[in-house]
């Protein structure tokens, strides 16, 4: 496969359940420790999921934009950006940055949008919590129809709001997937042409930056 292939590959064929979560911009959270933070979020999106008024393809729409404002109180898009550009990151100006970010946001959310609702209403037990110098590990277990995944959700603390910026599925680091693969591109492509490439994925207008 040609190195500017695997980008496609990597953002519509990746399978690991809660990579459908981690691709929003952050917002406000609430208030508590790391796994209350991530046991209301839980608990938001089940309530929404099983709202009997936004049932059905007519509120498709509705349904799939009240899920994404409750998934961005929790997560750090540019965090995670940041950690799956790797060493490429401090190269890049902010504003570059900026764009990258919402970048990866958008092709996340255009290959994994429609995924959302089918594993966001599995059950989660939440077995152990550590925390140290404003960063915290929630160890959980997802319970599907085939299969039960151990989850290790990575945080920091930011305004005293617990983030996610990373998510290890039976020993897989996200973040850690999406650098190797990123770096493997960036090393027969330059990073212009990466985000080119980016673009062109997320049907953005080339030579034009997304919004």
């Amino acid at each position: 496969m040609h190195p500017l292939s695997i980008l496609r590959a990597l953002i519509v064929g990746f399978s690991m359940p809660m990579v459908l979560m981690c691709f929003f911009q952050p917002g406000i959270a609430s208030a508590g420790g790391p796994t209350e933070a991530l046991q209301i979020t839980s608990q938001k999106v089940r309530l929404l999921l099983s709202d009997m008024t936004l049932k059905g393809p007519a509120h498709a729409a509705d349904r799939q934009e009240e899920l994404l404002t409750i998934i961005r109180e929790r997560f750090s898009c540019e965090e995670m950006s940041k950690r799956a550009l790797g060493e490429e990151w401090v190269k890049r100006s902010e504003a570059e940055q900026q764009e990258f970010t919402r970048l990866f946001q958008v092709l996340l959310a255009k290959s994994y949008a429609g995924k959302i609702e089918g594993y966001g209403a599995k059950p989660i037990s939440y077995l152990e919590e550590q925390i140290a110098n404003g960063y915290a590990m929630v160890r959980a277990k997802m319970y599907a129809a085939k299969k039960d995944y151990v989850l290790d959700f990575r945080l920091m603390e930011k305004a005293g709001n617990w983030l996610v910026y990373d998510v290890v599925v039976d020993g897989i680091s996200l973040m850690s997937s999406y650098r190797g693969q990123f770096a493997r591109v960036l090393t027969y492509a330059s990073y212009e042409t990466l985000v080119e490439r980016m673009r062109e994925i997320a049907g953005l207008p080339m030579h034009a930056r997304a919004e």
